[in-house]
């Protein structure tokens, strides 16, 4: 290399650390230490080695690259700026409301983001999944027209994360070869230094995990090239590239300092440290076009490989099956001739039942769904999936069932990183209550509105002689209070069907299929109204005009409430019942419709049962309201009989509401 090119590189690298530090000067917030640390790498790799379309951030074909480290974002907003995409306006902007620089990376908001990250440990999860998606739309469609890499960029704190550990296990178990990771390991964290809280080997760990694994100067430029060619070079193992670094390289007086960690430099260290990096201190902002020219030089032959991937694709879509294919892989929508399960009345099932017949419908018809249980097949009723569509592994990489064993939150993680890519469907499986495992990736997956759906079954108390630490009692209204995310939990086997439905129409958000363990009778739809009513989130089940009392139910509470209702009846009561089985979209509906569907009057005792937590509920029921619920820890035993201990029973409704309305 020419001593001319590798003055250029170091000059703009040392631009690049100025922005990076007018950048969180500026906004007098932010991490400045992390970036600094992991710009030598970052800047070779997205000047020399990553591939995409300058014109087009979203092109099909480009390399992924996820910063895990999310705090680190003036370090990617610099690198979009010197790629285009963003310009030193924008950083002047950084952590301002409203702007495309925000404190962490957002996807959908900043052109080039791949991933919302911030929540250490998760962005390496994301990046399993998108090589896990590489993978298998490069066995659908062929190299030609899928064959690109995932880079992900994390720190020690990011692999101190269980959820990055356990995605690490999967992607060494998978083979991911097209994924590769660089380890800013400065050792340096927010409270000093990892020594104080970590001495774990992680090239031995990464090694055990059946990844390929280098050592480097995380700052000298030609061992980290070499180690970025050996990395895609590798064929078997996913690679990691582990980066001895230092904290706020560069700086005048704080290098190694972990207090730069999450602050401004000073003024005066800015000062100091332009002038040491042979840069205008009084510049600001300042971002040269010789650096600018250089960094895109290449672009030429970047767009020459664009077109020469139109080309290929353009001929490939000739081919009228492959059309359907690759048409039915971007939109995702659900194939026109899925015939969707039907029940009869008589029948009595448990609605976790109804999940495997409609994945296996969705991918009999060709719909592109992937996605797996932690470790809970038969209970998730995800076996029959399994067989069809086989296990993804290292040597089947065109299977669409993944065996996540016990991971929880690294399953939810992957599946973010396989919606981000786009291209396939996306649902994970495990009981209601271990939800809470997920929970951090399933907010990330609503923030960032993901279409990838959760299915989570003993839904209730009625899981019975697993007892209080595997019933969810505060889940579902703990679920309901995040955004953008649907929790749908149907009444029957018919209204399960409408559910999933739902569920996999989504384009923009989550959802959480709520299902049970326990049988549920089938409605007779002659009597009820239509199963598809669910869609709407809630409907009447039972009409009254001028109600004495209107009772609120979900699941596999709904039967419990007509039943009670007929008893007071006999009573001589009016009596409407509602199916409230998804709160969110109910809401959503029009107002003409809500108020119908919630018409009482001022005298009308209003009443809710579920089982779990009653705080929530008095959104409907108002302040006076009855609410019939569970709101201790739940108990081991058969499930009607912990039923009837909590009082989820017609008896103790019906007693309830009596002595309410006598009183």
């Amino acid at each position: 290399m020419s001593t001319k090119l590798q003055n250029i590189d170091q000059y703009s690298i040392n631009v690049a650390r100025s922005l990076i530090m007018d950048t969180v000067r500026n906004a007098d917030s932010g991490h400045t230490g992390g970036p600094l640390s992991s710009l030598d790498f970052t800047y070779i790799l997205f000047k020399e080695f990553l591939k995409f379309d300058p014109k087009n951030p979203d092109w099909d074909d480009r390399d992924r690259f996820v910063l895990s480290v999310g705090h680190e974002s003036a370090l990617i907003y610099t690198m979009l700026c010197f790629i285009g995409w963003l310009d030193v306006e924008d950083l002047k902007q950084f952590r301002q409301l409203g702007s495309k620089t925000p404190g962490h990376p957002e996807r959908g908001l900043t052109p080039g983001i791949e991933a919302t990250t911030g929540p250490l440990g998760q962005g390496v999860g994301n990046a399993v999944g998108m090589a896990t998606s590489e993978r298998i739309l490069s066995s659908k469609f062929g190299e030609d027209i899928v064959n690109h890499y995932t880079y992900v960029l994390h720190g020690d704190g990011d692999i101190q994360e269980p959820v990055a550990q356990g995605s690490i296990a999967i992607a060494g178990h998978w083979g991911l070869n097209k994924l590769i990771a660089f380890y800013d390991s400065n050792e340096a964290q927010i409270s000093g230094k990892v020594s104080r809280s970590d001495s774990t080997d992680y090239a031995k760990m990464y090694e055990s995990h059946g990844w390929h694994v280098q050592e480097i100067d995380g700052h000298n430029h030609d061992e980290i090239r070499s180690a970025i060619r050996i990395a895609q070079m590798e064929i078997e193992k996913p690679s990691v590239i582990i980066g001895h670094t230092t904290m706020a390289k560069g700086c005048d007086s704080v290098e190694n300092d972990h207090n730069t960690h999450g602050a401004p430099l000073s003024p005066e260290e800015i000062f100091n440290t332009k002038k040491k990096l042979d840069l205008n201190p009084d510049n600001f902002f300042d971002f040269p076009q010789d650096v600018v020219d250089d960094f895109r030089s290449s672009y030429d032959y970047a767009k020459q490989e664009v077109a020469s991937w139109n080309k290929r694709l353009e001929e490939r879509c000739k081919d009228e099956s492959f059309m359907r294919d690759w048409n039915n892989s971007k939109g995702l929508s659900i194939p026109k001739s899925v015939e969707w399960p039907t029940f009869k009345y008589g029948d009595t099932l448990a609605t976790r039942k109804v999940w495997g017949a409609v994945i296996e419908e969705l991918s009999n018809k060709g719909m592109f769904l992937v996605g797996g249980s932690a470790d809970l097949e038969p209970s998730n009723v995800t076996t029959g999936f399994a067989k069809l569509v086989k296990d993804f592994s290292k040597d089947n990489p065109s299977g669409m069932n993944f065996p996540y064993g016990v991971r929880e939150f690294p399953m939810c993680a992957i599946n973010n990183g396989i919606a981000q890519h786009g291209g396939l469907h996306s649902f994970d499986a495990t009981f209601f209550v271990f939800a809470d495992y997920e929970r951090p990736a399933l907010r990330m997956r609503a923030l960032q509105g993901l279409r990838s759906v959760s299915e989570l079954t003993h839904d209730s108390i009625y899981v019975g002689e697993d007892g209080p630490t595997h019933q969810p009692i505060e889940h579902i209204m703990s679920y309901r209070a995040i955004p953008n995310l649907l929790v749908l939990r149907p009444a029957d086997a018919n209204e399960a069907v409408t559910a999933c439905r739902v569920a996999f129409e989504q384009k923009d958000r989550p959802s959480l299929v709520l299902l049970t363990r326990q049988g549920l009778p089938v409605f007779d739809r002659n009597v009820y109204p239509s199963a598809n009513n669910f869609e709407k989130g809630g409907y009447t089940m039972k009409d009254s005009t001028n109600p004495d009392i209107m009772i609120f139910a979900t699941g596999s509470e709904v039967w419990v409430a007509l039943d009670t209702s007929d008893r007071l009846s006999e009573k001589g009561y009016n009596v409407k019942v509602v199916n409230l089985g998804c709160w969110k979209l109910f809401e959503e509906q029009a107002d003409e419709y809500k108020n119908k569907v919630l018409e009482s009057n001022d005298n009308t005792l209003l009443v809710s049962i579920e089982a779990g937590i009653t705080n929530g509920w008095q959104k409907y029921t108002g302040r006076y309201g009855l609410n019939i619920g569970i709101n201790t820890f739940g108990e081991s035993g058969p499930g009607s009989e912990v039923a009837k201990h909590f009082g989820i029973t017609v008896d103790n409704l019906f007693n309830q509401i009596i002595k309410r309305m006598e009183d």
